[in-house]
């Protein structure tokens, strides 16, 4: 009995090991959601010879979905332990950095979808219209084949057109879709940068699975995206490949499905509007730094958005700047 006691309080006492060592800051759920933020930096520069600090990064929400509300009096910014006060005139807008929102719509026209065409390129034409000024949009159509319907265009007549132009009949009873996202994942390369910003995203529609060739795998269609985000919206069938597309879409908020053609337009706008405020996520923040010593010198910033419940690693920016050349 003793032996089968101290295995119990042994074994007790690992668990609670377990337990607390599992007990991570991005485990933890705050009760507020509306305050939890993650912070990530993409660039930090500087400008010499007006002391200007330069930070170019993304707020997301507890969900990864952009927080795109922020101003500069949501931030704190602190400088080698010390607060950015009023005379840093610090600002928070990057109307300065060149800026292209890129889209891809990849939609599957094969036998299949026959007799919904029109309401797929209805759908399409839903989230055409919600198209921020200065998004891109480039159509292509896949069956046994990859088609350029549309190159990438900011002109909303064009590509509503271009979707006019979708076949309707005749169509093929082969997809394939690893082939279809090899060809467009190269549309475009993400950049965030203070000299520039390119940020894409591929729109998937589809409701089968590839069956055109068994030489190009989903192993390939992900080694083409890399890092470039991905969307599906998959059209709920028989035939549907839910596993492949999860895989497609990386992340479980970006797959959506419809159980019928009535949901697609909902699906694209809802996509559409992931896609706006992931893009309106991205901060560019500059201040001038009160350091007026030419000599060179690394220096300790840290950036957080005020009342923020995140407690992990990526609650807050933590960067250096070198200040040589500061008030020369």
């Amino acid at each position: 009995m003793k032996a089968i006691s101290f295995f119990s309080k042994s074994l007790l006492a690992l668990l609670l090991v377990a337990a607390v060592s599992c007990n991570k800051d991005d485990d933890f759920i705050p009760a507020d959601l509306s305050e939890f933020f993650r912070l990530k930096s993409f660039e930090v520069a500087v400008e010499p010879e007006s002391r200007t600090v330069k930070v170019l990064f993304q707020v997301t929400d507890y969900y990864d979905k952009g927080a795109a509300a922020l101003d500069k009096n949501d931030f704190i910014v602190t400088e080698n332990n010390g607060n950015i006060d009023s005379e840093a005139d610090l600002r928070v807008g990057r109307s300065s950095i060149p800026f292209s929102l890129r889209t891809v719509l990849l939609l599957d026209i094969t036998r299949s979808v026959e007799g919904l065409v029109p309401q797929i390129k209805s759908a399409a034409k839903s989230l055409i219209q919600q198209k921020l000024p200065e998004q891109e949009i480039a159509i292509y159509t896949f069956d046994a084949g990859t088609v350029e319907v549309q190159s990438f265009s900011k002109e909303k007549e064009a590509l509503l057109n271009a979707v006019d132009g979708i076949p309707e009949t005749g169509l093929v009873n082969s997809t394939n879709l690893y082939g279809a996202v090899i060809d467009v994942a190269d549309l475009w390369e993400d950049n965030y940068s203070i000299d520039g910003i390119v940020d894409g995203s591929l729109i998937i529609f589809t409701d089968g699975r590839h069956n055109a060739t068994p030489a190009i795998k989903l192993s390939d269609a992900l080694d083409a995206l890399g890092n470039r985000r991905a969307y599906v919206a998959a059209l709920n069938s028989p035939d549907l490949d839910e596993g492949a597309l999860q895989s497609l879409a990386k992340i479980s908020d970006r797959y959506f499905k419809a159980d019928d053609i009535a949901g697609l337009g909902q699906m694209f706008l809802d996509i559409q509007n992931e896609i706006q405020s992931l893009s309106s996520s991205i901060y560019f923040l500059y201040y001038q730094s009160p350091i007026s010593d030419p000599r060179p010198y690394e220096n300790d910033l840290k950036i957080e958005v005020k009342n923020n419940a995140n407690i992990g690693g990526d609650s807050r920016i933590i960067e250096t700047f070198n200040s040589e050349g500061f008030g020369g």
